[in-house]
Order: C-alpha cells, then structure tokens, then sequence
C-alpha cells in the first residue's frame, strides 16, 4: 500500500512538472509559400505568383471540397490558373496572322511571358513584342469578337 502511494506522489511530481515546460513553437517559414500565408485563398495565390499552378490546381480542389474558399472564387482562380497555362501557338489562328505576331514566342505560356517582362528579360523578344504576346493571350476573346 505504501509503495502505491509513494508511485503516485511522484506521478503526481512528474505530471507537475511537465505542465511547467513551456510549448515547442514551429517558428515559420523565412519564405515559400507558407511565409505570410495563413488562409487557403492566401497560400493558393502565393503558388500561383511562383508558377507553381499544379500545386495551386491541387490546392483549389482541396479547399474548395472542404469549404475554405467558394465555388465562384475557385472557378476564377482556375480560369486565371488555364489563362497563365495557355501557350501564344494555341491562340486562334486568325489572331497568330496579326502583325508583327512574335512567332519566337509560340512555344511560351502566358506564365513565362509575363516572367519575363516582369525580369526584364528581353533576350527572346522585344518589350513591345512581350506585351503584345501578353495582350493576344489576356484578350483573345474580345479581339476574336473584333475580327
């Protein structure tokens, strides 16, 4: 009987004790997608600002399913995410015959042709013709009213 109480005097001390430590606290990270990110809608334009839009695609079905971000606002960041995806060569036919179309850009996605003037990398094309590339992208549907 002893021993049981003398067990559970230094259980009790243990327990005591422990409660005293304080917390291990994950502290955040520097950068990346969790930086400054706290809310689905937030961590989901992070990836997209990255280039990362699988992820981001991935993400917007998640949150969506568990109810973090609204259909509507899902299906405007999916729209966007198609948008940033879509290569110069897959706009319409009618569009690539404009003038001065940048044929070298053909291969490149939206995504990339915004990274590189945001970069100011103009090794592949002028500026002009990086708006332009931009512009036939972002706009095809109006401009394919136009024609």
């Amino acid at each position: 009987m002893r021993n049981r109480w003398m067990l559970l005097a230094g259980l009790a001390l243990v327990m005591g004790a422990c409660g005293h430590v304080p917390g291990v606290e994950r502290s955040a990270p520097a950068h990346g997608v969790g930086a400054e990110c706290n809310t689905a809608a937030a961590r989901i334009q992070a990836l997209i600002a990255q280039g990362r839009l699988v992820e981001a695609e991935a993400l917007i079905a998640e949150s969506t399913a568990a109810g973090l971000i609204s259909r509507p606002h899902a299906s405007q960041l999916l729209t966007r995410i198609a948008q940033l995806n879509t290569k110069l060569g897959e706009i319409p036919a009618r569009l690539q015959r404009a003038k001065d179309f940048p044929s070298q850009l053909k291969n490149h996605t939206l995504y990339q042709i915004e990274k590189m003037m945001e970069d100011g990398d103009f090794s592949l094309a002028t500026k002009a013709q990086l708006q332009e590339a931009a512009k036939l992208i972002k706009e095809q549907p109006r401009l394919m009213d136009k024609l």
